[in-house]
């Protein structure tokens, strides 16, 4: 018999995007200790262009079969109440990739490039994350929030999923391929929360590389579930 995850997956299609990794849970200050020296100072030189000057953390070289090897740098955490924000910054290596391809950096009209030695970056690859810290009681999950999604919304629908009072309203003809329960969500794997296209509609994303989408409104207090699906990176 097929599982109702299994089940999942055959009816949705699959997003080729990730939800942020969360700087907040971010380790002591390390650097890329794979790196040389010359090309760690060359690094720090170029995130030091780019408002990072002391970076909490310095990733190990992401080798990639087309590209050269990144290294991703995130700036310390800044903490406003429950606003948690930092910045990251992909910094490419020039040169060749292991296929022979010459390495190219993004850069947009009227952006800047920055480099030093053998390292580039620009900044379209700077980004400013921020996440919000949703509490039940001692428990906490950090969250990236949509631009239309309050906190207060935010609280609700994480607490359903924790409390399990999510409302099963997923049409009677989607039920009988997908079974009439919901599929068990940790709410601490949620990532993501944002506004759908559908105006009373939020879509509730989990997992780093792959996880749930589940589509919830909100009605009178409970959080209703419409539809179930799954994504990955």
């Amino acid at each position: 018999m097929i599982t109702a995850a299994r089940r999942l997956l055959l009816l949705v299609g699959f997003c080729v995007s990730c939800v942020p990794s969360g700087a907040p849970e971010l380790p002591a200050p390390a650097s890329a200790n794979s790196l040389g020296a010359s090309d760690t100072a060359a690094v720090l030189a170029v995130a030091a262009q780019f408002g990072i000057p002391s970076p909490a953390h310095i990733g190990h070289p992401l080798s990639q079969y087309v590209g050269c090897p990144v290294v991703i740098l995130e700036s310390s955490v800044t903490v406003d109440g429950n606003r948690r924000s930092w910045v990251e910054l992909w910094v490419r290596r020039k040169g060749r990739d292991t296929g022979g391809h010459r390495c190219q950096v993004s850069a947009p009209s009227g952006g800047r490039v920055e480099h030093r030695d053998r390292w580039v970056a620009s900044s379209e690859e700077r980004t400013e994350r921020t996440v919000w810290r949703v509490h039940d009681g001692d428990w906490h999950v950090d969250i990236a929030l949509g631009t239309d999604v309050s906190y207060d919304t935010a609280t609700l629908i994480v607490q359903a999923v924790r409390r399990h009072t999510l409302v099963n309203e997923i049409p009677a003809l989607l039920q009988r391929f997908m079974g009439d329960t919901l599929p068990v969500v940790d709410a601490g794997d949620i990532r993501a929360i944002e506004k759908s296209r559908e105006s009373h509609v939020y879509k509730v994303k989990t997992g780093e590389v792959w996880g749930y989408v589940l589509d919830v409104s909100i009605d009178a207090g409970r959080v209703l579930v419409h539809s179930v699906g799954s994504w990955i990176s």
